[in-house]
């Protein structure tokens, strides 16, 4: 107790000297600080907690042999080995996916032993000197399950554990978060992903420990109610994520985790929900799902999902909608199908549980309304900070023509220089591919200076990240520009196909006078990509790029791709006049010391010289066949 005085008293000193900007929002007042529910109180109480036991719908029974078996895996796996020095992220994560379903369990179940191993795991990470203060995400995912634990586990805790990770939490992680910059560059106020996993894991935390630190947690959880809304407006108008689906999962699920927080610590979310565009967000994420089931993979994101999205709970729960859901469900399903101890165990499945599954536990709502079809658009356009184009020619049909196509600008978190880039399928196959991101760790060897968007900086030589491995057009083989954005937008209604066209000028307003790209989904399933750009006052050299992993042979007037027994033939046609090159290059060795190898990558090319004020139209028509 000595120890929380003294910590008590610093807390004080430093409240005291440190300015703030930040103002009591309108949402919570003096009572609401006064009057703190009991533990448990974080995304579920008692009475919650009661009725997970007595839901006796297929859904929660699969969730809860999923939940179970999460946790006796927990009980088996070694200890956590936290680094001395550098990042904890991986470690910390480590720590999450085990006490979370070892915490819920315990309280579902009353087994002692998932107890006995969330103590010791949350005991582990409060006892360490420091959460990585240094690159704060570690911090925000820390405090996160520090708190979580803490509070599922409080009324189990000695008086003495509870002082430790309530000291863990302050010390590591709250009075830290004062020392952060309020600039428009940091995560404070930022408009990506650190914002959100930052805010929403200190909230958790302050949260927890909010009756033995009252001042602290009220200055903690009231600065991320204020500036939360920085992030929350990226999602307008539509939804979109600027950081592309991979990123989404992980801004996004703190960002709801500090919504219910909140309501279930004060029942109320301060509208943290209701930005424009945020609640329309999973509509993003369904279209971002290709007919085979892969990520349009843009910015630093990968192809394939590969744990549950348990935040999709949350947001049917929102939403009212069952469906929402629909995916994650699915994946339930499977996943409790493939279990070795579930008779139907030859089932393959390659989505593993989130480390967040506990909380999707808690999210799913039983009674929520089913519907019998999907209400999605096959031609969907968002508006955003990053604008997108999607055209399918089904939904539920895994050989269905895909094509998305992206605007916005190169300068942002996680961008790559892929603007006007697009990704297609037919036939179960994908023709045209994104690379998505490159690894961080092959970035840093190389000194690059990862996180530096400007137009000179080294990231752009990484192949992945730069204009090299997008399907673009280019000129002279220049980098795009990054202080330009691209708009997409939705082509005027046609009975015969359905389109989008991006304004890329902005990209190339240097060298170009006009540069526009349309694409269009015809009724037949063939896809038009027709390219319009005027060069300016000195001729310049243009080419067009698609990526793929086909076998390609060249054709008359065009590309004869293969692949999975499948083709796809690509009909070039070029304005009159105009003479055009077309080639097929290996690019699946590395270039750079960061780049990682891509066995079977080619890049198709048409190069067209185009002279000075001269206009040029390339259309190129992709038909699938067999």
């Amino acid at each position: 107790m000595k120890r929380v005085s003294i910590l008590f008293t610093v807390t004080m000193l430093l409240l005291a000297t440190l300015s703030s900007k930040e103002q009591s929002p309108a949402c919570l007042r003096e009572t609401d600080w006064n009057k703190l529910r009991p533990h448990p109180r974080l995304f579920a109480d008692n009475e919650r907690l009661k009725s997970l036991k007595n839901q006796k719908d297929s859904v929660s029974a699969q969730l809860i042999v999923l939940l179970r078996y999460q946790a006796e895996e927990a009980l088996t796996a070694d200890k956590i080995i936290y680094p001395e020095k550098g990042f904890k992220f991986s470690a910390v994560r480590t720590a999450q996916g085990r006490i979370l379903p070892l915490a819920l369990a315990y309280r579902i179940t009353g087994d002692k032993r998932y107890f006995v191993r969330a103590r010791q795991e949350l005991m582990q990470l409060a006892a360490l000197p420091d959460w990585c203060p240094g690159h704060f995400l570690d911090v925000g995912e820390a405090a996160m399950v520090a708190g979580t634990g803490l509070d599922w586990l409080h009324n189990d805790l000695t008086e003495e554990d509870r002082i430790k990770i309530t000291s863990a939490i302050v010390n590591n992680a709250l009075i830290p978060s004062l020392s952060v910059s309020e600039s428009e560059s940091g995560w404070m106020k930022g408009d990506f992903n650190w914002t959100q996993v930052c805010h929403g894991g200190l909230t958790v935390g302050a949260l927890a420990i909010a009756e033995r630190e009252p001042k602290l947690a009220r200055r903690i959880v009231e600065r991320a109610i204020n500036y939360l809304p920085y992030a929350g407006a990226a999602y307008a108008p539509d939804g979109t994520y600027a950081e592309g689906p991979g990123y989404w999962s992980y801004g996004t699920s703190y960002h709801v985790i500090l919504v219910d927080a909140l309501r279930s610590v004060f029942g109320t979310t301060c509208g943290l929900e209701k930005f424009p565009g945020f609640l329309k967000t999973p509509d993003f994420m369904a279209q971002m799902i290709s007919p085979s089931g892969l990520n349009y993979n843009y910015s630093d994101s990968h192809l394939g999902r590969d744990a549950s999205e348990p935040a999709m709970m949350w947001f049917a729960r929102a939403i009212g909608k069952k469906d929402i859901a629909a995916e994650e469900l699915g994946n339930i399903r499977r996943m409790q199908q493939s279990l070795p101890i579930h008779s139907d165990s030859s089932q393959k499945n390659t989505i593993r549980l989130s480390r967040h599954f506990a909380l999707g536990v808690i999210w799913w709502n039983p009674l929520l309304p089913s519907t019998k079809a999907i209400d999605a658009p096959l031609h969907w356009t968002a508006k955003g900070k990053v604008s997108l184009g999607v055209l399918r020619s089904a939904w539920n049909d895994s050989n269905a023509v895909y094509i998305a196509v992206k605007g916005g600008t190169p300068n942002g978190s996680h961008a790559h220089m892929d603007e006007g880039s697009f990704v297609m399928e037919a036939n179960g196959v994908r023709w045209a591919v994104d690379l998505g991101s490159e690894s961080y760790d092959k970035m840093r060897a190389a000194k690059l200076d990862l996180w530096n968007y400007t137009q000179n900086s080294t990231r752009w030589t990484t192949f992945r990240a730069g204009p090299e491995a997008h399907n673009i057009l280019r000129f002279d083989n220049g980098l795009q520009e990054v202080d330009g954005i691209a708009v997409v937008g939705a082509l005027p209604f046609n009975e015969k196909y359905s389109g989008n066209e991006v304004d890329l000028l902005p990209l190339y307003k240097s060298n170009m006078l006009k540069v526009l790209r349309r694409v269009m989904l015809y009724k037949d399933r063939s896809i038009l990509i027709e390219d319009e750009w005027k060069a300016g006052n000195k001729a310049i050299s243009a080419s067009w790029q698609w990526l793929t992993y086909a076998d390609v042979t060249l054709v008359e007037n065009g590309f004869l791709l293969k692949q999975s027994g499948k083709s796809l033939k690509l009909s070039v046609e070029c304005s009159s006049g105009q003479n055009k090159v077309l080639t097929v290059e290996d690019v699946s060795q590395p270039v750079n010391k960061q780049d990682s190898p891509n066995p079977g990558l080619k890049r198709l090319v048409i190069r067209i010289p185009t002279a000075a004020n001269a206009s040029v139209t390339l259309k190129v028509k992709a038909v699938p066949g067999n």
